[in-house]
């Protein structure tokens, strides 16, 4: 079996179960067909369908509330495996379906544009056939694409065995529209993805859109869209000093206990944020594990983030983001707000991953601390942790897009 999709069926039989497996050489059997019937079936023009395969979260979601409330002349419908998403966009007013509901493949199959996060599996890859796939993505940064060279690439067409295209095929898939954001992120999705020049359109993120919108609208916007448990964390945030958000990025399988290494001690940490009335919110990746079943109510001044929540409306209500090698350090120079990098292990998650596509020292400036002591002595300083050299990131990440303007992308997406 070729090494690269052993590597991915590794991975998944660690973090799924088997039956997930199972489902999926399943759906492969039933699939294929039902790609080929695809291209066969009339697309309607005005209906878009929408998905992300995690949620109803990121970039797709942003835009599928925007089309709902902008364009009249656009039937817009989410397509997800879950039922809790399905019923709650339903609670909301929106048209959604589940994927393999009848409802949901008649409308995966004939809607001419799709509008995804990761890729056409969001939705559905096998109903895509003659349909407009749109690709949001899902961040920029300096990872991704295993250093950005389209040789170390395993989601390059030419760097692929047969086999990995036949089980894997939405990661070969092409696009009719890529967002990008700046001229360097161009060349990087290029190099990743093996795009031309006509699939990259730059405009600004859908969720990053809604995160830079003045607070009165997010605080509407929250009253409207989110759940009841994200409510309460917003206003659980206007009760502390200083709100803290930490979201250090996924180590890939190198180390998915890291936060022990970190250094964290929750009984400790909580003590002390509660004698400086701050809060503490751990957003971290689904994958990474927290030694001893902690549970999120255990502390009064730590929070950890449901990762079924959707952490971009809570991001204008924090004070100060604490990461490392995330991609979020870009998405939140956009509030110029403050920031702390802990890259802890700095030294040897460079060595072991080959997933930087640009230096990590140049391209993600600002006030750095290498353990737990130095963190805690950072967090009650009355130093201002502004990210210097900001004009020069933005530039170099996101270039001349206008934050607040989204219908350029709807515009464009309309003409394809």
């Amino acid at each position: 079996m070729d090494c690269k999709i052993w590597n991915l069926l590794s991975i998944a039989s660690r973090t799924r179960s088997k039956q997930y497996l199972l489902g999926r050489c399943t759906e492969l059997l039933i699939g294929y067909p039902l790609l080929i019937f695809s291209y066969c079936c009339y697309r309607n023009k005005k209906k878009w369908v929408f998905g992300t395969n995690v949620g109803f979260i990121d970039n797709a979601k942003y835009l599928f509330l925007y089309v709902n409330e902008n364009y009249k002349d656009i039937r817009p419908i989410w397509i997800s495996p879950r039922k809790e998403d399905i019923n709650k966009l339903r609670a909301l007013g929106f048209e959604a379906y589940e994927k393999y509901s009848l409802k949901g493949l008649y409308h995966s199959l004939t809607s001419r544009v799709y509008i995804f996060t990761y890729h056409s599996k969001d939705i559905n890859y096998f109903t895509s056939g003659g349909a407009v796939k749109v690709n949001l993505w899902h961040g920029v940064g300096i990872k991704g694409g295993k250093g950005g060279k389209l040789e170390n690439n395993y989601t390059s067409r030419f760097n692929a065995s047969l086999f990995t295209k036949i089980f894997l095929p939405h990661l070969y898939e092409s696009n009719d529209l890529f967002l990008s954001t700046s001229d360097m992120m161009d060349k990087h999705f290029k190099k990743m993805f093996d795009l031309n020049d006509e699939i990259i359109f730059d405009a600004i993120y859908p969720r990053c859109y809604y995160m830079c919108k003045e607070k009165n609208f997010m605080l509407s916007f929250i009253e409207k869209y989110e759940s009841e448990d994200l409510k309460q964390l917003i206003q659980k945030t206007t009760e502390y000093k200083r709100v803290f958000l930490y979201m250090p990025t996924w180590r890939g399988g190198m180390n998915d206990d890291f936060i022990h290494d970190a250094g964290f001690d929750f009984a400790d940490l909580n003590s002390f944020l509660k004698k400086e009335n701050m809060l503490f919110i751990f957003k971290l990746h689904p994958a990474v594990l927290i030694s001893n079943n902690i549970k999120g109510d255990s502390y009064s001044n730590i929070v950890f983030f449901n990762k079924k929540w959707d952490i971009y409306p809570v991001l204008p209500f924090t004070h100060v983001l604490i990461t490392d090698y995330s991609s979020i350090y870009y998405d939140y120079i956009l509030l110029d707000k403050e920031v702390i990098l802990y890259p802890f292990d700095k030294k040897s998650f460079l060595e072991k991953s080959n997933d930087l596509a640009f230096d990590y020292d140049i391209y993600t400036p600002g006030y750095r601390v290498d353990s737990i002591t130095e963190l805690k002595n950072a967090l009650v300083s009355n130093q201002i942790f502004k990210i210097p050299d900001r004009e020069r990131i933005l530039e170099s990440f996101w270039g001349k897009t206008d934050f607040r303007n989204l219908d350029i992308l709807c515009h464009k997406i309309k003409a394809l």
